[in-house]
């Protein structure tokens, strides 16, 4: 429980933080709303602001400056934010239910999968959770995150030791689902455990059954990206986690962004992308890694992917420069 309000007590910071930047931001864009004004059958163009207790129009011209255009845009934008950060510190003043703290049942399952060795045989945490791990034990920005879905990516094949995955889900007190597509999923502890494997070329939408390991896994575009040089973080005395390599991880989550079932969850992927690449372009092998996985991606791939990085400009404009810095790498 500890952790939990250490976690609660860092978001609330990061966001406090977040307003006095935006508020600073705000108040170095200029002032005062344009408005249009005919005149004659001419269009003419004013900047409306407040002066005391008068209100000026102050003429611009017959057309508006780019320079106001962009302020405009920048203005609206942060806004946008600072609103949202608002919510997000109201929310964060509520105290939170125990039920929250799911430290228990995840300890079990990691300290379980490095015991039968499983990170061996290229089983890795992936999803929200590894980017959780990475802002618990790697020198990256904080953001505040909540899941309830542990992703467990499964290599296919497989070619690890055999373990009995549903038996010992079963015995923590989970309960088996399925999916539609056959794959098979667990529920319980407040928690949802997903075994998800990488769907090659067009593929199968089905599931297909891993028999060493008990588990149907769904089928997903993009994830032998997170299998491309991974990392092992020692997170207590003999319990280990593989996650994907910080760069890859990024690079998947730019692909992910831009699928139309993503809409939802577009925003905390590509914040997730900005956090992960300032750590990635400050560290020198998450870079060459980056730089490495880049060089193997289709062109398709990466259109796509630098049509997300435009998209991370608009909905993160204080980040402006760690994104131009990824995107002139991206090259």
């Amino acid at each position: 429980m500890e952790d939990l309000k250490n976690t609660l007590k860092e978001s609330l910071e990061f966001y406090l933080e977040q307003e006095k930047t935006i508020i600073s931001r705000l108040a170095l864009l200029q002032k005062g709303n344009i408005k249009r004004k005919n005149i004659k059958g001419e269009t003419y163009y004013y900047l409306q602001y407040r002066k005391g207790l008068r209100v000026i129009d102050e003429y611009i011209g017959k057309e508006i400056p780019e320079q106001l255009l962009e302020q405009k845009k920048q203005k609206k934008q942060l806004e946008l934010q600072l609103k949202k950060t608002r919510e997000a510190i109201r929310l964060l003043h509520e105290k939170p239910s125990k039920e929250s703290d799911l430290t228990s049942p995840i300890r079990d399952i990691l300290a379980k999968l490095t015991e039968e060795k499983l990170w061996d045989a290229g089983v890795e945490i992936i999803g929200s959770w590894c980017f959780l791990f990475y802002q618990k034990y790697l020198p990256i920005e904080k953001y505040p995150l909540k899941t309830q879905d542990l992703d467990i990516l499964i290599p296919l094949p497989y070619k690890g030791r055999q373990f009995d995955f549903a038996l010992f889900l079963r015995g923590l007190g989970f309960e088996e689902r399925f999916n539609l597509d056959g794959s098979i999923f667990y529920s319980g502890n407040l928690l949802k455990v997903e075994f998800l494997a990488p769907q090659r070329g067009k593929g199968s939408k089905h599931t297909e059954y891993v028999k060493q390991i008990s588990v149907s896994p769904q089928l997903l575009r993009f994830l032998d990206i997170l299998n491309e040089e991974p990392i092992t973080i020692s997170i207590a005395r003999g319990i280990k986690v593989k996650v994907p390599a910080p760069a890859c991880f990024m690079l998947h989550k730019l692909l992910l962004s831009t699928r139309a079932t993503r809409k939802e969850k577009m925003e905390k992927d590509l914040r997730q992308v900005v956090i992960a690449g300032k750590f990635v372009i400050t560290n020198k092998n998450e870079l060459s890694k980056l730089k490495n996985q880049w060089g193997k991606f289709p062109e398709t791939w990466k259109k796509l992917i630098k049509n997300a990085l435009k998209k991370s400009l608009d909905l993160f404009p204080l980040e402006a420069e760690a994104i131009k810095a990824v995107a002139a790498i991206l090259q």
